[in-house]
Formats: structure tokens, sequence, C-alpha cells
């Protein structure tokens, strides 16, 4: 029996290699459950935040968007920028050649695992997933878009800036289906529903930039959520820095979290 498969997005400045170390803990509880892979984005990068000097000699190193993206995303006044921005193209050639290959060999891409700048791919494409499932309920018929169905989960760990990083060719989706322009406005700017859990750090310096992403992509807000529910959207936050929990008790509870909401939804898939 093949098991179903979690991707895993690294943080700016870093790879798959470093990601599948950082992610350690955390891949203890899942494996048994869960294949994991990790992918190494498209951009050379210098090392990120955090990767030198326990990394150092471990590259090369890349990033998901470049340089100047980053920035933009960074210095822009929170509530002006778009809802989603499109993913490059080499990028979202990486995410379909990655889930056509494991679907072609009985595998099912279900969720999605995020770190930092990682985040915003994680959350795009739960946005995209939602946005397929939306176009075909308007009897649309996404061919292009079916490698997103099987998608129902994801966990984003010290968030990065919105907006999400949504496939180009979703979103070309939407301005190609036929529905009239506010009804495709909906589609875009709609909250994520898909059940997501958010980890953040309270001593994490860009805690900050993780809580616009929640905020603006979920509509949670953190001042006032309620109790963390499996199968549900929710924030864990930990007492730590810009890193995956070291307690054991924190990576337990996650890993609870993922294995609850994957035993909810898996008769879906």
């Amino acid at each position: 029996m093949v098991k179903p498969t979690l991707l895993a997005f690294h943080g700016s400045g870093s790879n798959s290699t470093i990601h599948t170390v950082q992610l350690a803990r955390l891949a203890r509880f899942l494996r048994p459950h869960f294949e994991i892979e990790s992918l190494s984005a498209p951009i050379p990068s210098s090392p990120g935040p955090g990767i030198l000097p326990f990394f150092e000699g471990c590259g090369p190193y890349y990033r998901w968007i470049p340089p100047n993206d980053a920035l933009a995303a960074a210095t822009a006044t929170p509530g002006t920028g778009p809802a989603n921005a499109p993913t490059t193209l080499a990028l979202q050639t990486l995410l379909i050649d990655t889930v056509t290959r494991i679907t072609s060999s009985g595998g099912k891409v279900v969720g999605l695992l995020g770190f930092s700048q990682g985040t915003r791919v994680v959350v795009g494409l739960l946005k995209a997933a939602q946005i397929r499932a939306a176009l075909v309920d308007a009897d649309g018929d996404p061919k292009d878009l079916e490698w997103l169905k099987d998608i129902k989960f994801g966990v984003s760990t010290c968030s990065s800036f919105p907006p999400p990083l949504v496939p180009a060719s979703v979103l070309d989706a939407v301005a190609a289906s036929g529905l009239d322009e506010g009804k495709q406005k909906e589609m875009l700017e709609a909250k994520i529903a898909m059940p997501t859990l958010h980890v953040l750090g309270n001593q994490d310096e860009w805690r900050w930039a993780g809580k616009l992403l929640v905020e603006s992509a979920f509509g949670i807000d953190l001042e006032n959520q309620g109790e963390v529910v499996k199968g549900k959207s929710g924030v864990y936050e930990f007492n730590m820095g810009h890193h995956y929990p070291v307690q054991p008790e924190d990576t337990k509870k996650v890993a609870d979290w993922v294995l609850g909401t994957w035993e909810g939804v898996k008769n879906t898939v």
C-alpha cells in the first residue's frame, strides 16, 4: 500500500536537504503514516536567516520568489496588496511535475508542510485547491487543475508575508471560466477554509509577518481565536524563535493535529 504524500517547502536561502534535517522531529511522528517529500526551490540564493553557521557548506541554497518580490511584500502596507500573487513559471512547473510524478506512481499528495518563505507556497496551494473546487462547483471543467484535487490540509510554521503564491494557471482558469467579474472576484478573495495549522513562535522576530498572512488569508483573529480543533484551521503559538518546535510536547501537538485532521478527510481522497 502506497502511503499518502506530504510535500514540504523550506525557507528562504535553504534547500530540501537542510529542510529534511529541520523537519526531523516532526517527521518522526508522521513518517509511519505519510511519505514526506521535501522540495528545493528553483531560484538560487545566498544562505537565509538562521542557516549559518550550522549549515555552512550545505549549499547550494535556494528561494521560492525573487528577492525584489520578497522586498515588495515585506514593505507593502497591510491590506493594500493583492489577495494572491502568481508563482513564477519555474515554480509552477516544479509543483505540477512533482505531483504528476507521485500520482503516476500510485501515490497522492494530500497535505503540505511549509516553513518561513515556504509557507507562501503552502498557503498558495491551499488557496489553489479551494479555487479549483469552487470552479468545479460552478459547473466548470478545469482539467488542467486536476493535480490539485487531493490536497486537503497544510501546516504553516513561522509564516512569511502575504500574499500567498498561487499557481498562475489557477488564476488563468478563473479568468477563463466565463463567470461574471463579481463571482471571479469573490472566488479569488475568499478566505481559505481548508484545514491549516499555523505554528508561530512568540520569540520570532518575523512573527508580525506571519500574523499578517494568517489574518489576511484565513481571517483568523490571533487575539480572539478559539481552541485549536483537528480538522479545522487554528494557531499554536509556542515559546520559540524562527524555527520548528523543539520541545517534544509541542512537536507532538502539531503531529496530533495532522494525524487527526487526516483521519477526518482521508475518505474524501
